[in-house]
């Protein structure tokens, strides 16, 4: 089944609902959730501006036209707050499935956690992810 950029984003990132994450520590968890998706991950493409009010507003009249939806709160140069289902910005009559995630217990959630704020290099090898450590960690 294929996925929208937003649809990825959005499944991979609801255990961090309310953290604040860097377009690398996104995209690690886009392919850890979908190891063998291929089309390219864009953070900045569902990240909204943040309103005083709590709601999220299109930053660009692309990504109020096409279907983009707003799963993130745009807070600087490269940095993403991850929003609550409740807060998305989503188009009026939009079908599209909406992300998932699979419930975890607070440990591993934690874990998750750690392995984002030190991001690896990751390979495949006869179809199983290896994990290496970063060239510049």
């Amino acid at each position: 089944m294929a996925t929208t950029n937003s649809s990825r984003i959005e499944a991979a990132t609801r255990l961090y609902v309310g953290k604040t994450l860097t377009g690398e520590q996104i995209k690690f968890a886009v392919r850890q959730m979908f190891p063998d998706e291929t089309a390219a991950c864009y953070p900045s493409d569902c990240a909204f501006t943040l309103k005083a009010d709590g709601t999220l507003q299109p930053r660009t009249n692309t990504q109020h036209t096409d279907k983009s939806e707003g799963v993130l709160a745009y807070k600087g140069t490269d940095a993403f707050l991850v929003m609550p289902t409740d807060k998305i910005y989503r188009k009026a009559g939009n079908t599209r499935g909406r992300g998932t995630a699979i419930p975890k217990s607070d440990e591993q959630l934690a874990k998750e956690l750690a392995v984002l704020a030190n991001p690896v290099a990751s390979s495949k090898v006869d179809g199983k992810v290896q994990k290496q450590p970063a060239a510049n960690a």
